[in-house]
């Protein structure tokens, strides 16, 4: 049988949950030019956070008015996203098979969580997207730059791996078109890593 990588994401996740909560709780600066180009670009006011973690946009959101539904599936970021952010909703939910009827939702925000699915789950996910996402809605994904997958083990995992996808620009791009999104515009940004900001469109 292999090896659930997913899984195993979810169970470091899971071990690590109040220190990430803790390190990440503040740091919306890092990405203030991508989630305001969001909000000035979503057509509407119902937000789906896909692998919310502990709930830190979907603060920033409500906070602007928004109608924030969070998924993750780790269950100590959803009871830490709950406390944090009261007036949003969250479930335990995979963002490959969401529970949700089609068209529901004006924007789907994905910071920072597509990049631990498998590639060949990869399509399954943004066809989910477009499904639960209406005509005319965006979608926001953020990745690392790179070629291929690799479990990574640092030492504030306890023990544990997180499971990494890596893109190319063009093989990002070329993914989210081939599932019939139209891409307007990618951000490339570089801190300790050079991450790829994608913003694309169900038309």
């Amino acid at each position: 049988m292999a090896k659930d990588k997913v899984g195993e994401t979810i169970k470091t996740y899971e071990k690590t949950a109040e220190w990430y909560a803790e390190k990440h709780s503040d740091d919306t600066y890092l990405i203030k030019q991508q989630i305001d180009f969001f909000i000035e670009n979503i057509k509407g006011k119902r937000i789906l956070d896909v692998g919310c973690g502990p709930g830190r946009d979907v603060k920033y959101f409500s906070e602007r008015g928004f109608e924030v539904v969070g998924i993750d599936l780790s269950e100590n970021f959803i009871r830490i996203a709950s406390e944090k952010v009261p007036e949003a909703r969250f479930a335990l939910m995979d963002m490959r098979k969401m529970e949700f009827p089609g068209k529901q939702f004006d924007g789907i925000w994905a910071c920072g969580s597509f990049q631990h699915l498998p590639k060949k789950d990869a399509r399954k996910a943004l066809l989910e997207f477009r499904r639960v996402l209406k005509r005319g809605g965006l979608v926001y994904v953020s990745v690392k730059e790179g070629t291929g997958e690799k479990e990574i083990r640092k030492e504030h995992y306890r023990g544990g791996s997180k499971l990494f996808s890596f893109y190319r620009r063009d093989e990002i791009e070329e993914l989210f078109k081939s599932c019939g999104f139209g891409v307007i515009k990618v951000m490339i940004k570089r801190n300790k890593d050079v991450w790829i900001n994608l913003f694309a469109i169900n038309p």
